[in-house]
Parts: C-alpha cells; structure tokens; sequence
C-alpha cells in the first residue's frame, strides 16, 4: 500500500516538473465514450419489453387469483431500474443487451408470505411464447431470448410489493426452503433518485461512470461465475462517491479510481502477498445492504478486484506521464480495451528537418 502511494506522489511530481499537456487525449476519449455508449432502448429491446410488459397485464392478476390475490392489471405498476434508469448503458460486444424493469404490485406482504409461488404465477404469466426462456432467479423473474444458441436479450423483472409498510423485494429462488426466501424492505424509486441527483450534480461523473463500467466489462469479459464480478450498481456507487473533477477525462478517470483503491483495507503477509482485500459499499437507500456480499462468498473475488484495479491505475498514471500521445494512448487501451483508438505515431519534426536538409536531387 505504501508503495503505491509513493508512486503516485512521485508520478505527480512528475507530471507537474514537466507540465504534460493531456488535452491531446481528450479528443480520444471523447470519440471513445460516444462509441460505447447507449443513450435509450433499441427498437428491439423496447419492443420486447412492452411485449412482455402486456403479458404480464394480461395473464398475471388470473395467475394471482389463484393464490388468493386480487389485483387488476392496472393495479401493476412497471419502472425502469439500473443503467437505462439513470443513463450509464454502454454496448456490450461481449453479451447480451440487458435491461431491469420492476414489477410492483399491491400485495399485503403480512397475509401472502409464499414469495416462490408468486414467482411462479408471474413465470407462467411471461411463459406463453415460446420463443423465450423464463427463468426464476433469487432476486427477480428472468427472461432470455437466444440465437443460435446465444442469448442475445436480457429482461430481469424484480418483483416488489407495495403496501402500506412500504415497498419490498420478492427474494428467493423457485425451490427456495422457506428459511432462504422473503420480503426485503426496498426503495427502488428512491435509488433512481440518488443516482439522477448524484450524475445531474457533477459534471462528468457519467462519462466516468460509463468508462469504469467499460473497465468491468473488458475485465471481466471472461468471467463465468458471477459472483467474482463488481455489481455495476457497487461501482456507480463508488464511483458517486470518489468521483474527481479534472480538467481532462484521463485525469479524471485516474483520481477516481485511485480515491476507489484507497477504500480498500488490504492486509499482507511477510512477503508482501496480498492475503486479504476488503472495501465498505452499501445501498445508498433502504434496505442499505452490503452490494459486495456475493464477491465475499470467496476471499479471491475482492483480491483480484483490488489487483486488477492496482493494475490500471498504474497504467494510467503511466500514460498520464508520457509525452508521447501514441504511447501514452497504448497504455489506456490496456485499461479500457480495443475500442479505445491509439493516436498514430508523431515523426519528430527535428527528424523530418534532419531528412529534408540531408536528401539529395
């Protein structure tokens, strides 16, 4: 850890003796963030969504019914939740188009506690095409839609209920034992709310937000078990919360991600090897639950985070150090991936003098 933070103070030292001009990578930058980004649904994907949505309408207060529930569909109210919410999505050429749209409908969570059973009713609800695949997971009701045998779309459907204790979440799988399902006091609405404010308030924390969430994905873009991987609401969140202004992108990306490492607390054995890496990050609104609970299954999961992280953060504080803009711009396509384009190579002017004045004819 010391020696990270000695580096840093020796980069920006550097940086500051020299007085490195970064704005030759803002255009870079620039022209990056608007190829990754997505700024509203695809025709596709909002097309889906609205199908699905009038299935659930349709079908989903006759499968209540039959559970004791009366509602009618104009009982159900639909939001949209994560990165299309507060607009951070960026293009995935490695997965699915995914999109969370909530289901909360009026149920006295007191009298109706079988949550796996209304999990069931809205499966069967969405199940009337065949086409899709419908899948109950522990904290929403999925739906996937595959092409030669690659899931291309991506619907989670989290199920509240809302009465008058307030808004709460469906948890628990479809074969949960009843100790490992229940209703979880949420705020969906009020975390939409967080976030707008947060992002509408800074200026540039969503191009920040979009280009950790791009680092995530170039990270991780091999990863099978989900649960090694940073929930993109835990980095929006640190991200929120360690966010730095700068006057360029590079400068920007690097103290947030820094201001990230820095809240980890990283123990060591005598060797110097990492044997433990852990960081606070809750729910900025009810239920403030931990959002890195399912990478502390394993004591690797946040290691390799902190590690992947330490990584990056040298390659940008690198790149931030050259002069070289085609140097410099290879550093960051190993942190943010091929899309990022590398400046071509400058010839010295001095050289092309030298060639001029040397040539014969």
């Amino acid at each position: 850890m010391w020696y990270n933070i000695l580096k840093d103070k020796f980069f920006t030292i550097l940086r500051n003796m020299e007085e490195i001009d970064l704005a030759y990578l803002d255009t870079e930058f620039n022209n990056f963030y608007d190829d990754i980004c997505i700024h509203e649904e695809s025709n596709e994907l909002r097309a889906k969504r609205d199908m699905l949505k009038s299935d659930i309408e349709k079908y989903l207060p006759d499968e209540l019914k039959e559970l004791g529930i009366e509602v009618n569909k104009s009982d159900f109210r639909f939001i949209n939740q994560g990165s299309y919410a507060i607009s951070t999505t960026i293009k995935n050429p490695y997965g699915a188009i995914d999109l969370d749209y909530a289901v909360i409908i009026p149920i006295e969570t007191e009298q109706y506690v079988d949550i796996p059973q209304i999990k069931k009713a809205v499966k069967k609800s969405l199940s009337h095409v065949y086409a899709r695949t419908v899948r109950i997971k522990e904290p929403c009701v999925t739906v996937s839609y595959y092409e030669n045998d690659k899931e291309t779309i991506h619907i989670d459907f989290p199920i509240y209920a809302s009465d008058d204790y307030g808004v709460h979440l469906a948890r628990g799988k479809e074969y949960s034992s009843e100790e490992n399902y229940g209703w979880e006091d949420a705020d969906p609405d009020g975390l939409n709310s967080y976030f707008k404010e947060e992002l509408n308030n800074k200026t540039g924390l969503r191009q920040i937000v979009r280009l950790i969430k791009k680092w995530k994905q170039e990270k991780y873009k091999n990863s099978t078990n989900d649960n090694e991987v940073p929930p993109s609401v835990a980095l929006t969140i640190l991200a929120c919360d360690n966010y730095v202004e700068e006057d360029h992108i590079i400068s920007s990306l690097y103290e947030t991600l820094k201001n990230i490492r820095d809240s980890f607390i990283v123990c060591q054995d005598e060797n110097g090897n990492i044997t433990s890496a852990d960081i606070s990050c809750d729910l900025p609104v009810t239920p403030y639950s931990d959002v890195f609970y399912k990478m502390r299954k394993s004591s690797s999961h946040l290691i390799t985070f902190y590690n992947r992280l330490c990584a990056d953060i040298n390659n940008l504080n690198t790149a931030i150090s050259l002069e070289d803009e085609h140097e410099a711009g290879k550093y960051v396509q190993k942190v943010l991936g091929d899309w990022f384009e590398v400046p071509e190579k400058q010839v010295e002017e001095t050289v092309a003098k030298y060639n001029r004045e040397s040539s014969f004819g």
